[in-house]
C-alpha cells in the first residue's frame, strides 16, 4: 500500500488570489461597516496586517514551547486567520462568534479570488488511488477557514483518508514537525508515503529532510525550475501520471 500526500495548491488545485487589490479592502470595509464595526478601506488593511503580525509573534512562541524547539523560525509559522478577524471586529467593541468568523472569511476569500479550478484529471486521479487500495492524505500550507469550504466547492474534500492544514498545526512545509505530525495522526509509515507537491523547497526538500519519498511536477505556481532533483524524487508532467510512479 502507499500513502499518497498532496499539496493541494498548484498541485491539485490551479488558484490566483490578489489581496493587494484595492476593491478587496474597499468591499470588506463595507461588509464590515454593516455589521457594525466601522473601518475605512486603509484603516481595515493596516490594521489586518498589524493583527496579523501580532499573531505571528504570539504564535512563534507557542510553537517553540509545544515542540521543545527553540530552532522555529518565523518562516516555519503559520497563523490562524479566525484569530485576525476577531481582532478586527474586538477593536471596535463587537463580539462575535465561530459562525460570523467562518462567514468573514469566506467572504474575505471570494472577494480576493480571481479564479479556481480543479487541474484536468484530478478528479479521475483521486479516484484510481481509492480503486488500487492506496491511501490519500493532504498536507496543505493553508488556512482551514478558506480551504475547507473551496475543497468541498470543488468535490474533493470526502475523497482524503486525513487532512492537515497548517494553519492548524502551527508549522507549515518543509518544517519536519509538520510532516511529523500528519504521520503521527494518521499513523504512517515513511516506507509507504510519498509526498506530491509543485513547491520545490516546501514540498520536495521537505519530504527529503523528513526521509520520504516524493515527486514533483512543475506548474505556473512553482516559482523557478530547480536545476537538481533529490534522488528520491521522481518529476511528472502532468498529475495524472502519479500512479506510473510506483
Amino acid at each position: 500500500m502507499t500513502n499518497y500526500i498532496f499539496d493541494l495548491y498548484g498541485t491539485l488545485v490551479d488558484i490566483h488570489t490578489n489581496e493587494s487589490k484595492a476593491s478587496l479592502w474597499k468591499n470588506m470595509a463595507q461588509i464590515f461597516s454593516m455589521m457594525g464595526v466601522t473601518y475605512t478601506a486603509p484603516e481595515l488593511k493596516k490594521r489586518y496586517k498589524e493583527l496579523a503580525r501580532e499573531e505571528l509573534r504570539k504564535r512563534l512562541f507557542r510553537v517553540k514551547e509545544e515542540f521543545h524547539d527553540n530552532s522555529i523560525a518565523e518562516r516555519d509559522i503559520e497563523i490562524q486567520l479566525e484569530n485576525v478577524f476577531y481582532g478586527l471586529f474586538e477593536d471596535r467593541g463587537i463580539h462575535t462568534n465561530e459562525k460570523m468568523m467562518a462567514q468573514t472569511g469566506i467572504t474575505f476569500r471570494s472577494l480576493s479570488l480571481s479564479y479556481i479550478r480543479l487541474y484536468e484529471g484530478v478528479p479521475e486521479l483521486l479516484h484510481k488511488i481509492h480503486e488500487t487500495g492506496n491511501k490519500m492524505y493532504l498536507l496543505s500550507n493553508a488556512q482551514r477557514l478558506f480551504t475547507e469550504p473551496e475543497m468541498r466547492m470543488l468535490g474533493i474534500y470526502d475523497g482524503f483518508d486525513g487532512i492537515l492544514y497548517s494553519s492548524d498545526a502551527g508549522v507549515k512545509k518543509p518544517s519536519a514537525h509538520f510532516f511529523d505530525l500528519l504521520f503521527q495522526k494518521y499513523g504512517l509509515n515513511k516506507e509507504e508515503s510519498v509526498m506530491i507537491g509543485n513547491e520545490y523547497r516546501a514540498d520536495i526538500l521537505g519530504a527529503e529532510e523528513y526521509g520520504i519519498k516524493s515527486v514533483y511536477i512543475y506548474t505556473a505556481q512553482s516559482g523557478e525550475r530547480p536545476k537538481r532533483l533529490p534522488e528520491n524524487c521522481t518529476q511528472i508532467n502532468k498529475i495524472t501520471e502519479v500512479l506510473q510512479c510506483d
